[in-house]
């Protein structure tokens, strides 16, 4: 069986699936709704909807929907079940394709997403202690889903497997560093895909001392300087407003759309000591992905892949993080070692493009993890990334607590970066070549200065000179008298 193309929306009173089914015998087809679930059938077609609220099947709904034979969409028009309430997450259609399980989890500080919703009959718990839980689409709202928070800026001690001897299968990495010794397999050039050399055996700290030396070595003075002083076409990318990246109206795409359908329904059993590493690593694409979009304005180039993924440490080192500060930093340094503009004012901009989407929802994350996707896929050597981390972000996000993607913008609207915490002297260059762009300018005035004195100089001697060879003079006046002398004698003469 074939999954439609689909697409929802919603009034106060109903909620209005658009299913592109052509070519169907609409007198064979049968669709019905029952609680939060809405069921589709026409050869070749199924559908199954797990809704965000419950709906009513009436037959006033069945009379209200339509076939358009010319577009083969069928729209089907459902009551609410409970009359102005919103429906949320009608664009996630990953989620609303995954089927709606029980928390089968029972262990101790293991987090289970699915794309369910239960009931928490637990109470409050003591400070200090633990237990399995759960995250959903903005279930925080109706009250049965515990709320934590976590602390951005503390870094969590997690079990170090390399030492104990239990990590039998080699270093870590992907998404929630649930994958180890599959790169071996992959036929394209690792390093042309990765800045990492050897991932299957490298440790993760020593991925992470590698990446800073490489930072370290690859910043250029020169061109920081050069961008720090002459920012003409960066002050224009910094101008620019994109509503279609930062805007609160986010809206996917047909194309979004439809990858959103073909996506696997996966459930993600997830450490909390190690959820709060996914969610940063979120921050780190999201903050790859808006600096290309500012840098091309809001258009892809040849050459969006490599930015996308050189800024990114999560895509060239495999690195992950424990602090929202190191996210931050490693961006930073990164924006300043390896794209074409190179300046400290455009990554400001982009932070605050960052915390606007985050700030903005799933929606507009999720639109930007899509827009990553389609970007690597398209890459000759880097594709096999959407499989590392890309995909299961997709999935993961949908699911994902918006309580924490809030908590994320609010903790990146109040954070202070400082240039010294880069670690690249920017001050001291900056001041330096200040320095030396006023003696230069020092010395270009005094040339000027001498130039303009030195034509003062021969234009004096040029007026001197003038003066006592070239205007009229004593014997020129005697000339003239003799002149006049002459022709008066010679009139007298004729008169006589």
């Amino acid at each position: 069986m074939l999954t439609p193309r689909f697409s929802l929306s919603q009034d106060e009173k109903f909620i209005f699936i658009n299913i592109h089914a052509p070519f169907i015998k609409i007198t064979e087809a049968d669709c019905y709704a029952t609680d939060d679930e809405f069921y589709f059938h026409a050869q070749p077609y199924y559908l199954r909807l797990h809704l965000p609220g419950e709906v009513v099947d009436d037959e006033h709904s069945a009379s209200h929907s339509q076939y358009d034979t010319d577009k083969g969409q069928l729209t089907v028009r459902l009551l609410k079940k409970v009359c102005g309430q919103w429906f949320e997450g009608l664009d996630l259609l990953t989620k609303l394709l995954t089927p709606k399980k029980v928390d089968p989890s029972k262990c101790t500080g293991v987090e289970v997403i699915t794309h369910s919703n239960f009931t928490n009959t637990e109470k409050d718990i003591d400070a200090g202690s633990s237990r399995s839980y759960s995250t959903h689409d903005d279930e925080e709202s109706k009250g049965n889903q515990l709320n934590f928070e976590f602390d951005w800026f503390v870094e969590q001690k997690v079990h170090n497997q390399e030492a104990s001897g239990l990590n039998l299968e080699g270093p870590k990495y992907g998404f929630a560093q649930k994958k180890s010794a599959v790169l071996k397999d992959i036929t394209s050039d690792l390093t042309s895909m990765l800045d990492i050399k050897n991932p299957d055996s490298m440790p993760e700290k020593e991925r992470r001392s590698l990446r800073l030396h490489q930072e370290k070595e690859a910043f250029n003075c020169e061109h920081y300087l050069a961008d720090y002083f002459d920012d003409e076409a960066i002050q224009e990318s910094i101008l620019l407003s994109f509503e279609d990246l930062v805007g609160d109206c986010a809206k996917l795409s047909e194309r979004e759309q439809y990858k959103l359908t073909t996506l696997p329904s996966r459930e993600y059993m997830i450490d909390k000591s190690e959820l709060k590493s996914v969610y940063l690593g979120l921050v780190d694409l999201i903050y790859a992905y808006a600096f290309n979009y500012r840098f091309t304005n809001g258009e892809e180039n040849v050459e969006s892949d490599w930015t996308i993924c050189k800024l990114s440490a999560t895509l060239s080192w495999l690195d992950h993080f424990d602090d929202i500060k190191e996210v931050v930093l490693s961006c930073a340094r990164r924006s300043l070692c390896f794209p074409l503009f190179r300046n400290w004012k455009l990554i400001q901009r982009v932070l605050q493009d960052v915390q606007c989407i985050f700030q903005n929802g799933k929606t507009n994350v999720l639109k930007c993890l899509l827009g990553i996707y389609f970007i690597i896929s398209e890459s000759e050597s880097r594709y096999p990334l959407n499989d590392l981390y890309v995909i299961d972000y997709c999935v993961w996000v949908q699911s994902s607590d918006a309580n924490h993607l809030k908590s994320i913008a609010d903790t990146l609207e109040n954070m202070q970066l400082s240039k010294s915490d880069l670690d690249f002297n920017l001050e001291d260059m900056e001041r330096e070549a200040a320095k030396l762009m006023l003696s230069d300018s020092d010395n270009e005035e005094m040339t000027k200065e001498v130039e303009t004195l030195s034509t003062t100089l021969s234009n004096v001697v040029h007026i001197k000179g003038a003066d006592s060879g070239t205007g009229p003079s004593d014997s020129d006046d005697e000339s003239d008298d003799e002149s006049e002398e002459t022709d008066s004698s010679s009139s007298c003469e004729s008169n006589s």
